[in-house]
């Protein structure tokens, strides 16, 4: 709830008459034994999350109550629990960012709205900072996944888990047996220029699997999939579908499968893929058997199986201990904790709900950006003993997008921000003495 019950900004939005738009879904969720709200943006697939509070004042907006009869009529029902208006407030400009409400806002109340614009102007700062995040959608899948869903869904069931279970325990058994074999010289035989060629070819294919996992365990518990394409990872193009319709499913554990689906059939590939390699014939389907290995199940364990990174691994942890947004809020939580105690902000506010979200948000920031660094210097080391000057080049991008640009929007958080605007003498000086230790 607000600190304030009232905002010297409520008569600009109070006459209001807004109302959702019909496209718009919510579904109710458990987090960590308390109730929330996922509000549904069918058109740009996007979800956004509610306290009870909060869709109460949503419910609320039918298009003929103004916003100040909202306030008055949630502020009777609710109670000591009722939002101020400054939280209203910014409910509506959430709301107005995502464009779910349907309203006629006023040029005086469209200036509160318009730090939420910024998202849209990020997105497209990160396609191009990022590699990941250029996207080209393809066509719809639905009715092919429609139509192949009954021969698919009993390998959902608990014979089909069995099944992949002992597939996957005999592959790893096979490879602690064959482990010397496997691991020998494998910097020369990744970095070869033919394996080079071979591994990028196999990466699509084993991706394309991956993403089908998601997508028809999504069919399965009843989620539509309308979206497939290619992104580019690292210059490398790659299949994917938009599976986030799994986001409102209601209960955690088909969340969480579909989420560790892709996982699942990775090392699925990998186990088959090794018993591939072992039967082969030393040639191209030798080659692409081991290629596919590595990316089943080293890139699996290390990277997209691991929580600490924002792969798969990640949203299935996050939904295993009911904290949505988990890296955005750690990361949060770590700027409340400098901005209270390093600076001296006492009004700062905090993301966590929970002392149990405190622990977790607390860990997470820090166990995730160490493993970042472990991972990226170990790529770099990696690469940098076949191809010395390319690894290099990746090493001060790397550089330069974890430390130096992360450095730089904190310098300019401290010296034009608003939340410091008290503290800016205390906070240079704590900034700068940190700066001069290291």
């Amino acid at each position: 709830m607000s600190d304030s019950l009232f905002s010297s900004s409520w008569y600009r939005v109070s006459g209001l008459r807004p109302s959702l738009r019909t496209h718009s879904r919510i579904h109710r969720h458990e987090y960590m034994g308390e109730i929330w709200y996922v509000l549904q943006d069918p058109l740009s697939g996007r979800f956004y999350r509610f306290t009870p509070a909060a869709y109460q004042v949503i419910g609320m907006l039918d298009g003929k109550r103004s916003m100040h009869e909202v306030w008055e009529l949630a502020a009777s029902k609710l109670g000591d629990d009722a939002p101020g208006q400054e939280e209203v407030i910014r409910l509506l400009a959430q709301l107005h960012s995502a464009d779910v409400l349907q309203c006629e806002v006023p040029p005086n109340s469209l200036e509160l709205f318009k730090r939420y614009e910024r998202q849209e102007r990020m997105r497209w700062k990160q396609r191009f900072w990022s590699p990941l995040a250029l996207r080209f959608p393809l066509l719809d899948p639905e009715r092919f996944l429609t139509a192949l869903l009954p021969a698919v869904r009993p390998l959902f069931g608990w014979a089909g888990f069995l099944a992949w279970l002992a597939i996957v325990i005999a592959g790893g058994v096979t490879v602690a047996m064959h482990w010397p074999e496997l691991t020998e010289n494998i910097t020369d035989r990744v970095l070869a220029p033919q394996n080079l060629l071979l591994l990028w070819l196999t990466y699509p294919l084993v991706k394309a699997f991956h993403e089908l996992g998601h997508a028809f365990a999504t069919k399965v518990w009843g989620g539509e999939v309308h979206e497939i394409g290619v992104m580019l990872l690292v210059f490398m193009p790659v299949p994917y579908v938009d599976a986030s319709a799994a986001s409102a499913f209601r209960e955690k554990r088909k969340r969480m499968i579909v989420g560790a689906m892709g996982i699942m059939t990775e090392l699925l590939i990998a186990a088959l893929a090794l018993f591939v390699w072992l039967h082969a014939e030393h040639g191209i389907v030798r080659g692409m058997a081991y290629n596919a290995m590595l990316i089943g199940g080293v890139s699996t364990l290390f990277f997209n199986g691991n929580p600490l990174l924002r792969f798969d691994g990640y949203y299935v942890f996050s939904d295993a201990i009911e904290i949505p947004n988990l890296g955005q809020r750690s990361n949060r939580y770590l700027g409340y904790l400098i901005l209270k105690y390093l600076f001296g902000n006492k009004t700062a506010n905090s993301p966590a709900n929970t002392p149990r979200e405190r622990k977790w948000l607390l860990f997470y920031s820090i166990a995730s950006f160490v493993y970042r660094l472990f991972v990226m210097f170990a790529i770099v080391l990696f690469v940098a003993g076949k191809f010395f000057v390319i690894g290099i080049l990746f090493a001060c991008w790397s550089l330069f997008m974890m430390l130096v640009l992360p450095t730089l929007k904190m310098l300019k958080f401290i010296f034009v921000g608003p939340q410091v605007e008290r503290q800016r003498v205390r906070a240079v000086g704590i900034t700068a003495g940190f700066i001069a230790a290291l």
